[in-house]
């Protein structure tokens, strides 16, 4: 009797329509508000701020919803933005194209070789089986062209502007993986390997050099300590432009390898490829770095093309933004937004565009978001759920949808953020996840068990609770909601 009283209602709901944001309606599933309320009120939890909302993707109408207007810190997902915005402006078949001329060319010399930045972000492991594959490719390319000597190498980085680094993010955040510098020429993802080497006893001098094709000046003032002590570096960026000053300690006997940023991604790659460049047989004097764009123009203007590097397609890097959640990456894309359809190659340019896209394109309410970043590291960035579902709406009506979907992590998806979360939605649930401190964040599709599109916004704040524990009370919310649209299709 009670699964036939669901029907009657689900029938009633069915007929009444929706408006464009979602009809409020009784939840199709008598549990769903019950179940989802008992989560997010449920000690410790109960001191977090959620915001929720769960709607039909094909009617709009709405199972769930809390806070769906409130303005929360979305950490990763904020890279859905900059997902849609990208596809939705580039296409998902648009690739970055480097151009790499030589200038006074006089028999098998040439006064300069100009590497003109695009910002292309795949010049990275990520993309090629190692980061040498495309700095290679292109020494190669360059030899082919019967030049061995080469005045100057200028790396042409004009096309964005000349902060690095986002003035919105934390400083302890700089020195590792997540936060490094942004350029219109760059490699590796902005990160350098460093091999930190222990003395044979404790209290003698400890090694650091990097390793790899792309390289980082460094200092270091290391000392050995008791063998098996966990490695302790403490790396000052402030020190040097250039280089960077490496204290702390290494255990005796110890080799390890972590990876770090680069402080100029420019010359980091200008470094790289010279070696490349003096494997082929082609010699290099000095290496330039030229960010005025009337300089950089001067340069092109009396040189020719003698290679171009063309990059993925835009779907593959969204991928990779998406998937994994790759900072960088995501950057790197945000600043070629404003390169190519604003005012210029900055954060403040790309998010213009991004704002004006999600605004008059994709209808996302003008005052549901405020960006500082394209990666979401920015505690400063705020989204509504609300917002986050017209994003998705607008993507899955696009001619692109399928990239966009493919695009996301997913339950059991090597290498994506869900590998390892929500095993049985494995093929019904595509989403982005967000971790900072204090904030997580899950978003997405949710596929029922007749086929029918749900999406849903799952975002909290002012957790102060481990982000394991309120993961998991996330994934009790998504499993109630995938629990409640199998039961609107009579399963």
């Amino acid at each position: 009797m009670r699964a036939a009283r669901t029907l009657l209602v689900l029938t009633a709901l069915v007929q009444t329509g929706c408006a464009s944001r979602g009809v409020v309606a009784p939840p199709l599933a008598p549990s769903l508000a019950t179940v989802i309320d008992s989560i997010t009120t449920r000690p410790p939890l109960h001191r977090t701020v959620w915001g929720i909302l769960v709607q039909d993707a094909e009617s709009g109408r709405v199972l769930y919803a809390q806070n769906r207007e409130k303005h929360f810190i979305p950490a990763s997902n904020t890279k859905l933005v900059v997902g849609v915005a990208a596809l939705g402006l580039f296409g998902p078949e648009y690739r970055y194209r480097t151009p790499l001329l030589l200038g006074g060319r006089s028999a098998d010399s040439a006064a300069t070789l100009i590497v003109v930045g695009s910002g292309d972000p795949t010049w990275s492991a990520r993309f090629h089986d190692d980061v040498s594959v495309p700095i290679d490719s292109m020494a190669t390319l360059v030899a082919a062209s019967g030049v061995r000597t080469i005045g100057t190498l200028i790396l042409d980085v004009s096309r964005f502007r000349d902060a690095l680094v986002n003035g919105t993010w934390e400083v302890a955040d700089l020195p590792g993986i997540y936060a490094p510098p942004i350029d219109a020429v760059a490699a590796a993802d902005g990160t350098f390997d460093l091999v930190v080497t222990g003395g044979s006893r404790a209290g003698e001098p400890a090694m650091a050099m990097p390793a790899g094709p792309v390289t980082q000046p460094v200092s270091a003032d290391l000392v050995t300590d008791t063998a098996g002590a966990r490695t302790v570096l403490r790396i000052d960026y402030t020190a040097r432009r250039d280089s960077i000053y490496i204290t702390g300690s290494v255990g005796a006997g110890a080799v390890d390898t972590v990876t770090r940023s680069v402080t100029q991604p420019a010359l980091s790659f200008g470094g790289a490829l010279v070696t490349m460049l003096n494997r082929r047989g082609v010699w290099v004097d000095s290496v330039m770095m030229v960010r005025d764009s009337a300089a950089a123009a001067a340069y092109r203007d009396n040189s020719t093309v003698v290679a171009e590097w063309v990059s993925a397609p835009m779907r593959e890097i969204v991928a990779v933004i998406l998937r994994p959640s790759q900072n960088w990456v995501a950057e790197q894309v945000l600043k070629s937004i404003g390169a190519e359809f604003g005012e210029e190659g900055s954060w403040s340019g790309g998010i213009d565009v991004a704002y004006d896209y999600l605004h008059t394109v994709a209808g996302v309410d003008s005052g549901a978001v405020n960006l500082r970043d394209a990666s979401g590291m920015s505690p400063q960035n705020l989204l509504s759920p609300e917002a986050t579902i017209q994003m998705l709406l607008h993507a899955r009506a696009q001619p692109w949808s399928d990239s966009f979907r493919d695009a996301l992590a997913a339950p059991g998806l090597q290498g994506s953020t869900l590998s390892g979360r929500l095993r049985s939605l494995d093929g019904r649930m595509f989403a982005k996840t967000g971790t900072i401190s204090n904030v997580n964040a899950l978003s997405g599709y949710i596929i029922g068990r007749g086929g029918r599109d749900y999406v849903f916004s799952i975002l909290t704040n002012g957790t102060g609770l481990p982000a394991g524990m309120v993961r998991d009370a996330m994934d009790e919310v998504a499993l109630a909601m995938a629990r409640a649209v199998d039961e609107e299709a009579g399963y």
